[in-house]
């Protein structure tokens, strides 16, 4: 289960927990192209809680792919960036995906050494909010953070 938390926006917080299943990824592209449709920057913090997150669904990766395709253009010009935080134990195979490639934004995986992802967040500040001049409430994001954990985890 995916769930997403706005309350930071344009930091969109996005936390998932277990497999994910077709549909689910389905509603996460939706959800992705509500926000690119907004016209607005803004980057992406994704909050994976466990190895199973990390799994795609059979038949997932065509419309990935696809979607990808059409998006691509609207995600490099309103997405600032995007930092991954993957299990500790599943960093050393997931850091070699070239997100930043992928999407052609700036982005990063960190290893979820805490519960609070801090590196993630020194990145994002640094990197993504502050040369652009927007707010970045440490305390908010984390606590936005704790919320979705919850939220991915219970649904």
């Amino acid at each position: 289960m995916t769930h997403h938390e706005l309350s930071q926006w344009p930091l969109v917080i996005s936390v998932s927990a277990g497999l994910q299943t077709l549909e689910g990824m389905q509603a996460f592209t939706e959800d992705w192209n509500r926000w690119l449709d907004r016209g607005e920057p803004f980057a992406s913090l994704r909050v994976f809680a466990d190895a199973d997150a990390l799994a795609h669904p059979e038949g997932s990766a065509q419309s990935a792919r696809q979607w990808l395709q059409e998006r691509g253009a609207d995600i490099r010009s309103h997405m600032m960036g995007m930092a991954s935080v993957v299990p500790a134990d599943q960093y050393e195979k997931m850091r070699k995906m070239n997100v930043e490639k992928l999407f052609g934004v700036p982005a990063s995986i960190f290893a979820d050494a805490d519960a609070d992802a801090d590196d993630a967040l020194v990145w994002l500040g640094e990197r993504v909010m502050a040369p652009r001049g927007l707010p970045f409430d440490l305390a908010a994001v984390r606590a936005a953070i704790r919320s979705a954990r919850l939220a991915a985890v219970v649904s």
